[in-house]
C-alpha cells in the first residue's frame, strides 16, 4: 500500500472534501493539522477517520527509554468537524500530560466491555446447567440428583424471563432489579433462592463481585415457610407398611418399611451398603461421610428392621447397596413415585414427608417417657438443643444402653400397631379401608 503524508495545514471542510476526491486503490492519504499537533486526517478507499497521536509521559522503568508514540482514533468527518476533532485532541492531550494513557485506558475498557457482554446471565445460566451435576451437596453427601438439577435450572431460567436480563451481563444485575422479581412473582421464596445459588456460582467463578441477592435486607427478603411439626401415630405408620405390600417393586416395600422401622434419613437409607452392617450384632455402623453432620453414627435394628433386611439378603446376596433402584441397581431417587404409589390406596394420609417418619419417632418415645437427650442421640442430631452449649462440649457420652432400649421400644409400638394391637382400635390394611 502507498502511503503518502502532506501538511501541516489547517484542515477545514474543503481541504476534507478534496482528500476525499484524491483516494484511490491501495493508497492511503495523512494529512496532519497545523492547528493541533499530533492531529490527523487518514484517507482510504472507502473511509476516512480522525486520528491523535502522543507520547505518554515518562519513561519505561525496563528500557530507560521514553515510551513510543501511540495512536487514538477519535471518531471520523462525519462524527466530528475539525474543530471538534482538535477539541478531543487538546483533551486527550491532557490526559497524556497529566500522566495518563489513554490507548491503555481504551484499551483495557474495550476488553472489559467485551467481557460483559460475553457473561450475560442466559449464557452463564448455561454453563451453570453444565457445572451443577458435578457440585456436591451442601448437606450430605455425593453429587445432586437430576430431578433437583433439572428443577434448579428450570428455577433460573424463570427468574431471568421474569426480570427480562436474559442478555444483561452478570455483573450489571443490581438489588432493584431483585426487587423487582421479589414483587412481580408468586413462588417468591423458591425464585429468590435459586437466583441466589446461581449468583453464589458466579461470584466464585469470578463474574460478579458481589452476590446482589445478598444485599437485600433480611426483612425484605421472602419468609421461610413456617417448620412443619406434622408427625404420625403408630396406627397411621402401620397403615402405610401394610399398603407398601402393593408397592411395584419389592425393594420399594423393602425400604418404605426400613424407614418406618428405622429413624435415618432417606438418603441414609438409600445408601445403606452391606458392608455397614452387622446382623449378628443388629448394629448399623453409619459412615460419616454418609452423615448430614458428617459424624459417624451407630443405630440399633430392632426385630422388625433386621426382618427387613434379612429379605434383603436374600435379594441382593449381601453385597453392595442394601435397596438398590431396580432397574439401574444405582441409589434409589425416586422418592416421589414410591410415594405417589403409596398414596393411591392411602388418601385419607394425604400431606405427610418421608422425614415426618423421624418426628413420629421422637414424638411416640416422648409420650412413652424416653428422655428427649436419647431421642436426639438416636436421630444423630448433634446441633439439638440437649446436646449444644457446655453439655456439648463437656457431655460426650452415646448412652448407647439407652438408645438401645429405645429403638427396642420403637420396635414394640410398630409391631404392635401393624398387629392391630395399638390401643384406639384395630388397625387394617389401607387396600381394604379404601377399596
Amino acid at each position: 500500500m502507498q502511503i503518502s503524508s502532506e501538511g501541516p495545514t489547517k484542515i477545514t471542510k474543503a481541504v476534507i472534501d478534496a482528500a476525499w476526491r484524491r483516494r484511490g486503490p491501495s493508497r492511503r492519504l495523512i494529512v496532519r493539522d497545523k492547528d493541533c499537533r499530533g492531529l490527523a486526517l487518514i484517507v482510504n478507499v472507502s473511509s476516512m477517520a480522525w486520528s491523535y497521536a502522543y507520547r505518554p509521559r515518562g519513561t519505561d522503568p525496563l528500557t530507560g527509554r521514553r515510551w513510543p508514540n501511540r495512536a487514538l482514533t477519535l471518531g471520523n468527518p462525519s462524527t466530528h468537524s475539525p474543530d471538534d476533532a482538535r477539541v478531543e485532541a487538546n483533551r486527550i492531550k491532557g490526559q497524556a500530560a497529566a500522566g495518563g494513557d489513554p490507548v491503555a485506558e481504551r484499551k483495557i475498557a474495550a476488553e472489559a466491555a467485551q467481557r460483559k457482554r460475553g457473561s450475560s446471565l442466559a449464557r452463564l445460566a448455561a454453563s451453570y446447567e453444565r457445572d451443577l451435576p458435578r457440585r456436591t451437596k451442601l448437606r450430605g453427601s455425593g453429587l445432586l440428583s437430576a430431578d433437583y438439577v433439572a428443577d434448579e435450572v428450570r428455577q433460573v431460567r424463570f427468574v431471568l424471563v421474569e426480570m427480562k436480563a436474559e442478555s444483561l451481563p452478570a455483573a450489571d444485575l443490581t438489588p432493584a432489579d431483585v426487587r423487582k422479581l421479589l414483587a412481580g412473582t408468586t413462588s417468591a421464596r423458591a425464585r429468590f433462592g435459586a437466583l441466589s445459588r446461581f449468583m453464589d456460582w458466579c461470584q466464585d467463578a469470578g463474574h460478579v463481585q458481589a452476590n446482589p441477592c445478598l444485599l437485600i435486607p433480611r426483612s425484605r427478603r421472602p419468609k421461610a415457610p413456617q417448620a412443619r411439626s406434622h408427625y404420625l401415630r403408630p396406627a397411621d405408620l402401620a397403615r402405610l407398611w401394610h399398603a407398601a405390600e402393593w408397592l411395584d417393586e419389592p425393594v420399594w416395600r423393602d425400604l418404605t418399611r426400613f424407614l418406618i422401622a428405622v429413624p435415618c434419613r432417606r438418603g441414609e437409607a438409600a445408601h445403606l451398603e452391606w458392608s455397614h452392617l452387622d446382623l449378628a450384632a443388629a448394629e448399623w455402623r453409619q459412615p460419616g461421610r454418609l452423615t448430614k453432620n458428617r459424624d459417624p453414627h451407630r443405630l440399633h435394628l430392632h426385630p422388625m428392621a433386621l426382618e427387613v433386611l434379612r429379605a434383603r439378603y436374600q435379594a441382593t446376596n449381601g453385597s453392595g447397596l442394601v435397596f438398590p433402584s431396580p432397574k439401574s441397581a444405582a441409589v434409589v431417587d425416586t422418592f416421589s413415585d414410591i410415594k405417589a404409589r403409596l398414596m393411591e390406596d392411602g388418601t385419607a394420609l394425604a400431606g405427610w414427608t418421608w422425614h415426618d417418619f423421624r418426628r413420629s419417632f421422637a414424638t411416640a418415645l416422648g409420650e412413652a417417657g424416653i428422655p428427649e437427650a436419647v431421642a436426639d442421640a438416636v436421630l444423630n442430631h448433634r446441633q439439638s438443643a440437649t446436646r449444644g452449649g457446655v453439655l456439648g462440649v463437656y457431655q460426650r457420652a452415646s448412652r448407647w444402653p439407652e438408645q438401645v432400649r429405645a429403638m427396642q421400644l420403637w420396635g414394640q409400638l410398630l409391631a404392635s400397631a401393624i398387629e392391630g394391637k395399638e390401643s384406639g382400635g384395630e388397625v387394617v390394611p389401607l387396600r381394604e379401608v379404601y377399596r
